[in-house]
């Protein structure tokens, strides 16, 4: 799991600033947030416009989109206001007990390309340019060809069969393979694209399932046509499409005429379940968008309850999910712009509030940081 990560000189972030993913010692919500009461099981991002939260959540899906092979690129992450052309990212995880650290360096000018691993302080990966070094066990391979625009961590995976030798480096690499990037505001959400293709593979029976556990108010079906409520609605012979019926009213609907809650809830679920299933990271960026707010609350503390070995990164403007009976304080992360100094995080159990007050309270009174003024 994260434990940590540093970004410097990236997008908003210019000075080397640390996210901490640890628990401290409040021990509210122990059982369902962290894991052994050491690891937090994600966190929330809040915070005025602009202020960078959206920057904290990409650095977190820059690694996991390198490690897919979705044309990530330094250049668009680089810090605009920044003459450094340098960007760094580091990662610490856990796996197994073990410390995993990866660090990644790029000179935007030069395209020079750096990455190190360590496992336990013992280094099993190094790259410098084109050229790179994998150590596992007393093996030693080198690459000196190696692709500007591909991370040697990704290359080193896929030549080894994902490191069938180094059962830490599979986990890892496991891990960031199942971990997903939801963009609250989407366009595919609106055309159920990604729903569809889980309804097309796996039909909906797991999917109906989660939203009996939501006690939502609808159920899916898939298909050319929908029958329901005296009306049949077809899409064609040769078309599917994933259908939304209430169960107090079951006229069917087609996901696309469907309000825009219920079209971003449905499309995530897919993504939502995978992580939940299968140990990675679900990082969604303008959560709680067209969602009820007590929607949100239920999606969080769902996945804290039920999540093994996975892990929630969101930003919202929903403060009600500012609370100690939804995320512990040392996982609510209040991000600010400092002018030329970038963008800055803190966590809210930095001000060491008391289990039993209302941080939502104290965060709209301006006891924290993080709130914008408007008057």
């Amino acid at each position: 799991m994260l434990t940590k990560m540093y970004l410097t000189n990236f997008m908003s972030f210019l000075n080397r600033t640390e996210f901490d993913f640890t628990a401290s010692k409040y021990t509210i919500l122990g059982k369902t947030n962290t894991f052994d009461n050491s690891i937090l099981k994600g966190g929330l991002f809040i915070g005025p416009n602009a202020s960078g939260k959206s920057n904290a959540l990409k650095g977190i899906a820059f690694l996991i989109n390198m490690i897919k092979g979705e044309g990530e690129s330094f250049e668009q992450y680089r810090c605009r206001f920044s003459k450094q052309p340098f960007t760094v990212l580091e990662y610490e995880f856990d796996f197994s007990g073990k410390k995993v650290v990866y660090k990644i360096e790029c000179n935007v000018r030069t395209k020079n390309i750096s990455e190190e691993v360590t496992i336990d302080d013992k280094l099993v990966l190094k790259r410098d340019g084109n050229k790179g070094e994998l150590r596992i066990n007393d093996s030693v391979s080198a690459d000196d060809n190696l692709d500007s625009e591909t991370l040697f961590l990704r290359t080193a995976s896929f030549n080894t069969g994902r490191f069938p030798q180094e059962p830490v480096l599979r986990e890892l690499m496991n891990y960031l393979q199942n971990s997903y990037y939801i963009d609250g505001y989407n366009r595919g959400a609106s055309w159920g694209r990604n729903i569809t293709k889980y309804a097309e593979e796996h039909g909906v029976k797991k999917l109906n399932e989660y939203l009996q556990e939501f006690n939502y108010d609808f159920f899916l079906e898939y298909g050319s046509k929908s029958t329901g409520e005296g009306a049949t609605v077809f899409v064609g012979s040769d078309e599917k499409i994933v259908f939304f019926k209430r169960k107090s009213f079951p006229f069917p609907s087609v996901f696309y005429d469907e309000s825009q809650g219920n079209q971003v809830f449905a499309d995530m679920l897919p993504n939502f379940i995978y992580v939940l299933e299968n140990p990675g990271m679900l990082i969604f960026d303008e959560f709680g968008n067209s969602l009820h707010n007590k929607l949100a609350e239920k999606i969080v503390k769902f996945f804290m309850k039920n999540a093994k070995k996975s892990q929630l990164f969101i930003t919202s403007h929903d403060t009600n999910l500012i609370s100690n009976s939804v995320f512990r304080p040392d996982q609510i992360n209040l991000v600010t712009f400092n002018d030329a100094n970038g963008s800055m995080v803190t966590r809210i159990s930095k001000f060491k509030p008391r289990e039993a007050q209302n941080l939502e309270k104290m965060y709209l009174g301006g006891m924290f940081e993080g709130l914008p003024t408007y008057e």
